[in-house]
């Protein structure tokens, strides 16, 4: 048995651009570019900084201010609805710290939630605490942060995020034992990859973990275990591909929903009815996989 996970931003990137261009880019912060440059004091990583992604960060904060994480997880939610879909990475050089709370894909909009979370709980709830928890939360390998140290595969980031002691990978439904290989199977799918053998060692380490799925016709047994901010991934049929989308889910007056950075709606949705959507996507989920935060 193997664990499951998803392609991350970066590789969703590769898979949707044709959306992306047709998406406006949010404006950079008009900070000084010394500051826009400064590096994250313990990695030496410069950050590009977009938009209003400072207040944002300082936001979310605020809301997380004596709540549990499932209360915050909602508020922060509610919050976020409306903001435009998209990666807003175009341009970004290999080593740089995207932050971007003004445009965000499905990925790093749960990336951007787990790494609030985690800096709160470290006592830095600030802009470099932030960045630093961003860091552990989207990178294997901190530094070098080169394209292939993403964690490009949610499978992989899951993985960490559990051996960090931020939650558990939920071993919920059924065993998935497909190799995990959509990567170094589509080499001309990411041009700008170099160390293909690291990209094939991860690979394989990932397709070894043990990983279970609930199939999307026995969700309604598997629901009563599901709670307020967990992760859910939406389990990919195709070959090689662990998931291709990822949300976080929430009870609303009895009924199973979930928000998400949303491509076809173009922005942040909340309390998208879950049964609906799996209906709606039929023969392209297999199911979902749930990871609970701390």
């Amino acid at each position: 048995m193997r664990w499951l996970g998803m392609l991350s931003s970066g590789v969703l990137l590769g898979l949707f651009l044709s959306g992306e261009k047709k998406l406006s880019m949010p404006e950079e912060t008009s900070v000084p570019h010394d500051t826009l440059r400064r590096t994250v004091a313990t990695s030496l990583v410069p950050l590009r900084i977009i938009g209003h992604t400072a207040q944002k960060v300082k936001d979310g904060f605020a809301l997380h201010a004596g709540e549990t994480y499932p209360v915050w997880a909602r508020k922060l939610a509610l919050s976020w609805k409306g903001i435009p879909y998209g990666s807003g990475g175009i341009g970004l050089k290999p080593h740089e710290l995207l932050l971007n709370l003004d445009q965000m894909d499905c990925m790093t909009a749960v990336e951007n939630l787990v790494a609030l979370h985690i800096a709160y709980k470290n006592g830095a709830p600030t802009l470099e605490g932030f960045s630093e928890a961003l860091l552990s939360v989207r990178y294997h390998a901190v530094p070098p942060c080169r394209l292939e140290d993403r964690h490009h595969y949610l499978s992989h980031s899951f993985t960490k995020w559990e051996l960090a002691g931020w939650g558990a990978w939920l071993p919920l439904g059924i065993a998935d034992e497909r190799p995990i290989r959509f990567i170094s199977a589509n080499p001309k799918k990411y041009p700008a990859f170099t160390d293909w053998q690291y990209v094939r060692s991860i690979e394989q380490k990932l397709s070894h973990r043990p990983r279970y799925y609930i199939p999307s016709k026995e969700l309604h047994h598997w629901l009563p275990a599901l709670k307020d901010g967990d992760l859910i991934a939406f389990v990919s049929p195709k070959e090689g591909l662990d998931v291709s989308h990822v949300g976080v889910f929430f009870w609303e007056e009895g009924k199973a929903t979930f928000a998400h950075a949303s491509l076809i709606a173009k922005k942040w949705v909340f309390g998208e009815d879950l049964c609906a959507y799996l209906d709606r996507r039929g023969e392209n989920v297999k199911g979902i996989t749930v990871f609970r935060l701390y």
